[in-house]
């Protein structure tokens, strides 16, 4: 069932029509009265709006009235935007001047007939919308429901994520029905079936999560299948799940190799998660194919899936041998574990439950959550918001409550997304800051209700960078059926294999393929188009199709057209998008920007990334007034005199020159920016004074910071690296920051980690090919440090007091116990002058040093501390080696037997004068990737490698004199062994010949060999 959702679109016209009332402006143009009038009419339509939304769900009536008023307000804002840029336009072409000579040019420029044209088109907006007031619906629409009021939204992980509520019982059935049945079978199948909301895949993740704990099978795998099912997909996905180093496959053949390989005599779990297919045969040839390859009994597939047609095409699925299933059938979670998880969301908000009469209704609310867990969840996230009773009553006593079971979920749930989730979705201007003295941007709103959305279970499977922003996450298919149903007849993705209806409604556009013809009725009224890069890039008919409708697209706010665009239909189609805000041009062919692309008064994002062929970025920015993210990959595409985007919040880029308009005091105006920004060519800069003209210091939503000089700029005594520096201070929020290529002797006072440091919320450092330094910056107070890189700062002799803060310089007691306190991974490499690493005594160092060390390629190194490695017990990954060439034993690793239980990956840079590994290696029974370096004086691998029983994949480079592997006998012991590559080591080469080398034997059963 289509519904519409009005209230952003009716409440962007108001907001419009009421500034342009009170504009004097619109006095003179001489139609304040209509848009006055229009001004009213939406104010009285907003009053019964919410009421509107909430009963359309089941009645049919005013759900058909909605819709009408829904092109009544497109309209309306199309108009609007259309006075609006009018207004921009005659702020940019006569800036400077008074406003009575604004007045004047601007009557000259547009005669009468413009505001004639205005005025019947905002007195027809008028009588359409008396018409939609005397309609029967209005008067049975109640008044004056209360809005949402937005709050701060605490920090959370997914429900998701978590623990789930009531499913203990469940997981122990599961687990018990795979332990009976697949000991019988080669390949046993259970399928979790439910409905949408009701926690199949997070059931099937506690099951997995447990699975693994118990080490019931020798491998696990889990696949995302949902709509596609298609077996090359689904296999190739089960083998990146064993084995992220296997890379892509061409054919299912290479697939089902490498996957036999990884599979053979083991046990494995495949979790095949929201699977839609209910064709028996596709399922026949999965199965078969997998069945192939199968070596063992005891192998488990779990399917989630919302229909039982799923479960019965699996049953009749066309295999040579009987598939034993078990069909696990998810019921409702009780009133009472309901109600835990909506207070388990409630509480994470302060006070929200001192009122007794808040619980009463809140369970009355669980029992009204029929079982599902994800709306028990969402709903809890958004009691958690609201302010009192009445508000609380409203969602217990919703109408969604009321419909049938098959129609209730994505009902019950818009109650709590009405308002979020349509304002973040809506690219035409729909977020607005609140009308107080928050300072709050457009951006501002729109990352709180992102983050909003993420704390109420609208995402799963959250991805996050360096410094804690969101990479990527997935939609709960619950969710995504909402999604679909609200923006149902405005969006659609069309490969032009059919046609569309001239009085379509469609706002938003993918076009996928080329062939099809959009009527003209459909292309003015679109909003947003994507031309699919795929198709374009292969046919040139694409632009054929954009030509065609490039006149028509007068209402678009949102254009991307990657590879597609030729710069006639450029020149054409942008002289008519008076109210683009939104355009991506990247790697399009174009040469020179048309003239009319300086038109785009509205526009708020431009992109134009790998542009290879534009000759040269936009020569003057002032017409772009309006312009808040710019991103360009070359500095041939940076556009001059930046700084006149006083709105600009995103710049990945700047490029400095000594040309005027492209010099660092560009970037002073730019308080606004956010994100990451990369500053090169600092050679470029003249003083201290000139690199603070950037402000960087006042740039307090500014995270990651990336400050580089050329690398092939000739060094000499004139060389002012170190006044720069100091010049460009970053802000304390900052989170990451690069140094790349100074040349400075010392490194600026700002950088000194003190307790006070200016970097105190610094989460990641960089610090490369900085050959000049003599000393490192004090770093080990900085209390979020969690990534230190430092490579290729050559003069650096030692890695001592001065690298650690010293005790009597701390404030506070934090310096004189901890040191790097939340440092995750830390890398030291191509340090050609340290001589020493020495550690302060009577501290703690790396408490949380778990994902990686790397301390590879100090050609001087003597020694590193002893215990530097051993107290690291729960260090995943470590580089270490490549020391000073006359050691005779490997420093640092006497302790590394007690990494035994945690480190996976070693990789050991050796050199001439060792004559062996080192022998505390044989205790790393959890190690899965081995890499030996430059061993030259290594003759034999010892016998003691074959212990290391979890070893997965062996590489032996560049040593020249290895000639021997260890024993038949242990690498028969390397059961897990499923990679083994030599390269560049002559003589073990020879001697590992296919079937004529007398290694050949040892090794020739290892699946993947690469000699």
């Amino acid at each position: 069932m289509a519904e519409t959702i009005l209230s952003p679109v009716i409440d962007e016209a108001i907001s419009k029509a009421i500034s342009f009332a009170t504009k004097q402006i619109c006095l003179a143009w001489g139609f304040e009265k209509e848009v006055v009038s229009l001004k009213e009419s939406l104010v009285m339509i907003q009053d019964v709006l919410q009421d509107a939304e909430n009963k359309q769900e089941g009645d049919a009536t005013i759900r058909h009235w909605l819709q009408k008023l829904n092109n009544v307000a497109y309209d309306a804002m199309d108009i609007l935007d259309e006075y609006a840029y009018h207004l921009l336009q005659l702020k940019v072409e006569t800036q400077g001047q008074k406003m009575k000579q604004m007045y004047r040019f601007f009557s000259h420029s547009n005669p009468i007939v413009f505001r004639c044209k205005m005025a019947n088109k905002i007195k027809k907006i008028n009588e359409s919308l008396a018409k939609i007031k005397g309609d029967a619906v209005f008067p049975m629409l109640n008044k004056g429901t209360p809005t949402l009021r937005v709050s701060t939204i605490p920090e959370t992980d997914s429900f998701l994520d978590s623990n789930p509520i009531g499913r203990s019982d469940d997981v122990s059935e599961i687990i018990s029905q795979l332990s009976k049945l697949r000991s019988q079978h080669s390949m046993f199948v259970a399928s979790i079936v439910g409905m949408a909301g009701i926690g199949k895949t997070t059931l099937a993740k506690s099951v997995f999560k447990e699975v693994k704990e118990r080490k019931l099978y020798d491998i696990v795998a889990w696949v995302c299948v949902s709509n596609h099912f298609d077996e090359k997909d689904i296999l190739g996905g089960m083998l990146e799940s064993l084995d992220r180093t296997a890379g892509r496959k061409d054919t299912i053949e290479a697939i089902l190799r490498h996957l036999e390989n990884e599979i053979e005599k083991k046990t494995f779990l495949l979790v095949l998660d929201d699977v839609w297919n209910e064709e028996s045969i596709k399922w026949g040839n999965f199965l078969d194919r997998l069945s192939k390859i199968v070596k063992t009994t005891g192998n488990s597939i779990i399917v989630t899936t919302r229909s039982c047609g799923v479960v019965s095409a699996i049953e009749t699925a066309p295999v040579p041998h009987v598939l034993p299933m078990h069909k696990h059938e998810m019921k409702g979670l009780s009133d009472d574990e309901c109600w835990s998880i909506i207070e388990e969301k409630v509480h994470k908000f302060p006070r929200r439950l001192e009122d007794a009469n808040l619980k009463d209704i809140g369970q009355d609310i669980a029992r009204k959550c029929k079982g599902l867990p994800l709306v028990a969840s969402v709903l809890g996230g958004t009691m958690g918001r609201k302010f009192g009773v009445e508000e609380w009553l409203a969602i217990k006593n919703n109408n969604a409550w009321n419909l049938q079971d098959d129609q209730k979920i994505a009902p019950i749930l818009k109650i709590s997304y009405d308002h979020e989730l349509v304002q973040l979705w809506m690219a035409e201007g729909f977020l607005h800051p609140p009308n107080d003295e928050s300072n709050s941007t457009m951006e501002d709103i729109g990352d709180m209700y992102f983050d909003d959305l993420l704390s109420n279970s609208l995402f799963q499977d959250i991805k996050r960078n360096a410094i804690g922003s969101v990479k990527s996450c997935k939609m709960h298919d619950a969710v995504h059926d909402l999604a679909l149903s609200i923006s149902s007849g405005e969006t659609l993705i069309w490969d032009q294999t059919g046609s569309i209806d001239e009085n379509s409604k469609i706002r938003h556009l993918r076009v996928k393929s080329n062939g099809g013809v959009l009527p003209r009725g459909v292309s003015e009224k679109l909003h947003s188009l994507f031309l699919d890069a795929k198709c374009v890039f292969h046919n040139i008919a694409s632009n054929v199709f954009l030509h065609d409708i490039a006149s028509d697209l007068k209402s678009l706010r949102s254009l991307t057209m990657l590879r597609a665009c030729r710069e006639e239909d450029l020149s054409i189609s942008l002289g008519k998008m008076k109210h683009l805000r939104y355009l991506d041009i990247s790697t399009s062919q174009i040469k020179v920007l048309p003239k009319s692309f300086f038109k785009l008064y509205n526009l708020h994002t431009l992109k134009l990334m790998w542009c290879n062929h534009l000759e040269k970025g936009p020569n003057d920015m002032r017409n772009f007034v309006s312009l808040r993210h710019l991103y360009f990959s070359s500095e041939k595409n940076m556009p001059k005199e930046i700084g006149h985007l006083t709105s600009l919040q995103t710049l990945p880029l700047f490029v400095v020159g000594r040309e005027k308009g492209y010099r660092i005091e560009e970037l002073g105006c730019l308080s606004q920016l956010r994100g990451k920004l990369a500053i090169q060519k600092l050679e470029a800069v003249g003083s201290k004074s000139e690199a603070s003209k950037a402000k960087l210091k006042e740039k307090k939503k500014l995270q990651g910071l990336k400050l580089t000089w050329h690398a092939e700029r000739e060094v000499n005594n004139n060389i002012n690296d170190e006044e720069v520096l100091e010049g460009l201070q970053p802000h304390p929020n900052l989170k990451s920051l690069v140094i790349w290529n100074y040349q400075g002797r010392n490194f600026p006072s700002w950088m000194q980690g003190g307790v006070n440091s200016s970097l105190n919320n610094l989460m990641k450092l960089k610090l490369q090919y900085c050959e000049e330094c003599l000393y490192l910056p004090s770093l080990s107070l900085l209390r979020y440090l969690q990534f230190l890189e430092i490579e290729e700062i050559k003069k650096v002799k030692s890695m001592g007091s001065k690298f650690y803060v010293d005790q009597s310089n701390s404030d506070d007691g934090v310096g004189s116990t901890t040191q790097f306190p939340a440092l995750r991974e830390f890398s030291v490499a191509c340090m050609d002058s340290l001589e020493e690493w020495v550690e302060v005594k009577g501290v703690t160092v790396f408490p949380c040093l778990e994902s990686q060390l790397e301390i590879r390629n100090c050609g001087k190194l003597r020694s590193i501390p002893e215990e530097c490695v051993g107290r690291l017990t729960c260090l995943k990954q470590l580089q270490i080696g490549g020391f000073w060439s006359e050691l005779e034993e490997f420093s640092g690793l006497t302790c590394i037997h007690q990494l035994h239980a945690s480190l996976e990956v070693l990789e050991l840079n050796g050199w001439d004068k060792l004559k062996s590994l080192p022998h505390q290696l044989q205790h790393l029974t959890a190690l899965t990737a081995l890499t030996l370096w430059d061993f030259n004086g290594l003759e034999a691998l010892p016998e003691w490698l074959g212990d290391l029983s979890s070893l997965r994949r062996l590489e032996i480079k560049n040593c020249s004199n290895l000639t021997h592997m260890p024993s038949i006998e242990a690498v028969r012991r390397l059961s897990n062994l499923q990679d083994l590559h030599i390269l560049n080591c002559p003589k073990l080469e020879e001697r590992c010949a296919k079937e004529s080398g007398p290694e050949w034997a040892k090794i020739s059963h290892i699946p993947c060999l690469r000699i």
